[in-house]
């Protein structure tokens, strides 16, 4: 679907979108964070559609979970078979260039850029400072103070961390850095981004991704 459709969908559609329909009663937050990703940017997306389009077995979703990996090939595969005009690169926290600094630059120029969406794969334990919590999750950066040094997570699972949650940006890419023993690599993110942005602003049209996000965040 490309962007003059987006913007005929009815508004009232997008406004009722709220963040927990997303998650299923299923373990996977993964395929909830692409969901999540595609809306914001202005692609009305749902988790059953994922599934569908993809050919995603609910096997390898539920037992083991998804690595960053797998979970970038499935991301890859729904743009692919949509014939969406965005782009996609998945980078692992273990490559020698990803260092704090280099994170603390990426997330800076993230929230100034509506173009792309972080998906963001670390581990609850480390990011919550809590041992009780379960290990690898999937959520979207939603915003940075750097007075602060801290970020925003848009959770994929409100019902359990709430709707959004701040952490030390250390804290962050330290759960980032956190080895999955699935794929005995150190997670990461994903990172989706428009290659064509519409032209509507002339006409005073929001944006879909505006009507997305402001609905999501809503709550």
């Amino acid at each position: 679907m490309d962007l003059d459709n987006l913007a005929q969908i009815s508004k009232r559609d997008l406004e009722i979108i709220q963040l927990h329909q997303f998650q299923q009663p299923i373990y996977c937050c993964n395929v909830t964070a692409i969901a999540y990703a595609f809306t914001a940017l202005g692609y009305l997306t749902t988790v059953d559609e994922i599934f569908y389009v993809t050919q995603l077995p609910i096997a390898s979703v539920l037992d083991d979970g998804m690595t960053l990996a797998e979970t970038y090939d499935t991301c890859r595969t729904y743009l692919e078979r949509k014939g969406l005009p965005l782009s996609i690169r998945i980078v692992h926290f273990d490559q020698p260039s990803m260092t704090l600094e280099a994170f603390i630059r990426e997330v800076e120029a993230a929230v100034s850029d509506e173009t792309d969406i972080h998906i963001l794969n670390f581990n609850t334990r480390i990011a919550h400072e809590n041992p009780s919590l379960e290990g690898g999750h999937f959520s979207l950066l939603a915003d940075y103070d750097p007075d602060s040094q801290e970020v925003t997570i848009a959770d994929t699972n409100p019902k359990r961390y709430t709707r959004f949650w701040k952490c030390s940006i250390q804290l962050i890419y330290d759960a980032c850095v956190d080895k999955d023993s699935s794929s005995n690599r150190s997670r990461g993110m994903i990172v989706l981004r428009r290659q064509e942005k519409a032209n509507l602003a002339a006409n005073k049209v929001l944006h879909t991704s505006e009507i997305a996000l402001n609905a999501l965040h809503s709550e």
